[in-house]
């Protein structure tokens, strides 16, 4: 009798754990999904004209910064130390800087830029909740739109190359929609550190990561100038 009582507390702790185990995974998995589908199954973001002027702003800056005639060429802890004077210190010399180095004739237009992209992607995180999503649900997000659209603006490119091979149009292009889908994935991660998104952090390491951000951009898409320059 002490043997099949013992039996049956065995099998019911045995149950019981199963059905906790059962309920803390649908909890998790419940959770994962919420997480995620508001933003993936909604396709209202694609219209979203704040979505729409993200994207916009952000190429512009990208095809600005390929097209850009500069020769110069900076590392990345001197474009770092300049990008953080000219926002911590609002120095209008390191600005200036900054502007030429991204390709910028006209100084104020890359701050302007830049101030509606931070905005456009904090209005964009109340809405669809952009801080739930992995850095692979958002480089996807950006990339369904670039791979629909016409290729960037070229008129400062040699034509004479996508004359003579239409595949390194191609080629030139995915470049540059990887370079700003990378961009726009790191904006979203920089305002998560809390100056302008959705945690408390201090704004020195925003401003430290949107630095990095933005000599990212100026790298990769000089790299995507320096590739289509030797297509053949």
């Amino acid at each position: 009798m002490k043997i099949f009582k013992q039996f049956k507390f065995n099998i019911l702790a045995k149950i019981t754990i199963v059905f906790f185990s059962i309920l803390l995974f649908g909890c998790k998995k419940e959770n994962t999904i919420e997480a995620t589908t508001p933003l993936l199954n909604n396709s209202n973001i694609y219209q979203d004209s704040a979505f729409k002027l993200l994207l916009s702003d952000i190429q512009e800056l990208s095809a600005t910064v390929s097209n850009s005639n500069s020769d110069k060429n900076i590392n990345q802890n001197d474009f770092e130390l300049i990008y953080k004077k000219a926002v911590t210190e609002n120095d209008i010399e390191s600005k200036n800087e900054i502007s030429r180095i991204m390709g910028f004739s006209d100084y104020p237009l890359f701050w302007e830029t830049r101030k509606r992209i931070l905005s456009n992607i904090v209005l964009l995180n109340e809405k669809y909740n952009l801080k739930k999503l992995s850095t692979t649900e958002i480089k996807g997000l950006i990339n369904n739109v670039l791979a629909n659209k016409n290729p960037f603006n070229i008129s400062n490119i040699d034509k004479k190359t996508f004359m003579f091979d239409s595949g390194c149009q191609e080629i030139y292009k995915d470049c540059l929609d990887q370079a700003t889908a990378t961009y726009a994935v790191e904006q979203v991660g920089c305002v998560g550190f809390g100056a302008l998104g959705w945690t408390i952090v201090g704004g020195a390491l925003f401003v430290a990561c949107e630095a990095a951000a933005n000599y990212h951009l100026y790298i990769n898409d000089r790299t995507c100038r320096t590739n289509l320059k030797y297509c053949k």
